[in-house]
C-alpha cells in the first residue's frame, strides 16, 4: 500500500499512553512520533517515545520521528542533532526524521535566538547532519518561518511537513511531503478520534516507506530481503484471507508465531502482526504482505514442525 494521499497522526507524550490500534482502526495509516525537545539531555527525551515506537511497529504502522527545536546558537543545534541521533540509533523508521522549527512558546524570541541568522544556521546544522548520518530529513515549519526566519536554500531543498489548519494546504511546492491539516482546530473533519481524544492529523503526499527503503535511508539497506511485494495485506476481505489465517492459526499452535486471531476472512491487525512475525523469523522485511512466496515459506515452517 502506497502512503501517498493517506492520512496519519503526529503524537508525543502530551497524548499520554495512546491507543495506536484505535488510531489505525479509525483509518489513519502512519504516525510521526515526538522523540524529544531541545539539547541532548535525557530529561528532555519524550518519555513515551520508545513505547510509541514499539506500538507502531507491532501494528505495522510506518513511523517517523520529530524533535522540537529550542536552539539559541550553533552549539545547541549540534546538541539537538546528537539528541535525535541518540534516540533513533538502531531503529529503522520508514518515515522521515523531522526538525520542528517554530517558536510557539516564545522561548527563542525571549532569549535572543529567534532571528533569521540564528534560525537559519541552527536549522542547517540539524538538517545537513541528519542527511550526512544517512537519515531522510524533514522540516516541520510554516509560512512565518519560511518567509522570515529560514534561508530559502534550506527549506526549498528538504521535504516540508507543513502545518496549515485549513480546508486545503496553502503551500503547494514540490517538496511538500506532509500537510498537518488539523489539531485543536480541524476544518476538514473531527479534531479527535474515539477512544483517543484530540489529536494532530496529517496527510502524506509521498510514499515514504518505498522512497526510504529503496534509497537506503534510516538504517535500511538496498539489499534488505523482501519476500513479496504483492499479495494479501491489511484490510483485504476474501476467502483467500481465511485460508491464510487458518495457516497462521496452525502456526501459532506450533509456536512459530505468538499472535492469535479470529477465524474469518478479514485481514486485520492480528493477521498483520502474525504475518510480520513470520517474515521476521526468516529475516525478511516486515512489510505485512502475504503473497505466493510467503505462503510457501509458511507452509515450509509448518511442515518442519509436524
Amino acid at each position: 500500500m502506497s502512503l501517498a494521499n493517506k492520512k496519519g497522526v503526529d503524537i508525543g507524550d502530551h497524548n499520554g499512553d495512546i491507543d495506536l490500534a484505535a488510531v489505525k482502526r479509525a483509518g489513519y495509516d502512519f504516525v510521526m512520533i515526538k522523540c524529544g525537545f531541545g539539547s541532548d539531555y535525557a530529561s528532555q527525551d519524550d518519555h513515551q517515545f520508545e513505547s510509541n515506537v514499539r506500538k507502531a511497529e507491532k501494528l505495522g504502522m510506518p513511523w517517523g520521528a520529530w524533535l522540537y527545536s529550542y536552539a539559541l546558537n550553533e552549539d545547541q543545534a549540534r546538541s539537538e542533532l546528537s539528541h535525535i541521533l541518540r534516540l533513533i540509533k538502531g531503529k529503522k523508521p520508514t518515515m522521515p526524521i523531522a526538525l520542528d522549527v517554530e517558536d510557539s512558546d516564545g522561548y527563542r524570541a525571549r532569549n535572543g535566538g529567534w532571528n533569521f541568522k540564528n534560525v537559519t544556521a541552527c536549522t542547517r546544522i540539524v538538517i545537513d547532519g541528519l542527511r550526512a548520518a544517512g537519515y531522510y530529513p524533514m522540516l516541520y515549519t510554516g509560512f512565518e518561518e519560511i518567509e522570515n526566519y529560514i534561508s530559502e536554500d534550506i527549506w526549498k531543498n528538504v521535504d516540508l511537513w507543513f502545518p496549515h489548519w485549513a480546508s486545503k494546504c496553502g503551500y503547494t511546492g514540490n517538496n511538500l511531503g506532509i500537510w498537518q491539516y488539523g489539531g485543536e482546530i480541524n476544518i476538514i473533519e473531527s479534531n479527535s478520534i474515539p477512544g483517543v481524544g484530540v489529536i494532530d492529523k496529517d496527510l502524506c503526499y509521498k510514499d515514504y516507506p518505498t522512497i526510504i527503503k529503496n534509497g537506503g535511508w534510516n538504517g535500511w539497506k538496498k539489499s534488505d530481503k523482501v519476500l513479496d511485494t504483492d499479495g494479501y495485506r491489511y484490510k483485504d476481505r476474501e476467502l483467500g484471507v481465511l485460508a491464510l489465517k487458518e495457516m497462521l492459526i496452525q502456526a501459532k499452535r506450533l509456536k512459530i508465531t505468538t499472535q492469535g486471531m479470529d477465524e474469518n476472512g478479514v485481514f486485520g491487525d492480528g493477521t498483520q502482526i502474525a504475518v510480520n512475525q513470520v517474515l521476521k523469523k526468516g529475516g525478511y522485511e516486515q512489510n505485512g504482505i502475504a503473497g505466493e512466496k510467503f505462503i510457501k515459506y509458511l507452509a515450509k515452517l509448518i511442515n518442519e514442525k509436524l
